[in-house]
């Protein structure tokens, strides 16, 4: 699956729970991913729009079975300090 097919698929799902930005990263935005590899997304709600574990996991099960890949759905706050620098570096923008 390439970044315009993800982006397809995920994009509505995104929008639907008040997600302003969103960006791939991890193997599928360097283009090395592999049969097994999850699809990492970095999210940024909109202002004011309501965050809780709960609905994290619902953009999670909705993205996995729309997608059919396991995936990670994170904030940058959420990012260590070590990985972030990687993660911002190499993210392919899908909103």
């Amino acid at each position: 699956m390439n970044i315009e097919k993800i982006k397809e698929i995920a994009v509505p799902i995104l929008r639907q729970y008040g997600i302003e930005k969103a960006a791939l990263f991890g193997s599928y935005a360097r283009g090395d991913q592999k049969d097994d590899s999850d699809i990492d997304i970095l999210i940024e709600y909109a202002p004011g729009v309501r965050k809780s574990l709960l609905i994290r996991a619902r953009i999670i099960n909705e993205l996995k079975n729309a997608l059919q890949k396991d995936v990670d759905v994170v904030t940058e706050n959420s990012l260590s300090q070590f990985f972030k620098e990687d993660v911002l570096r190499e993210k392919k923008v899908l909103i």
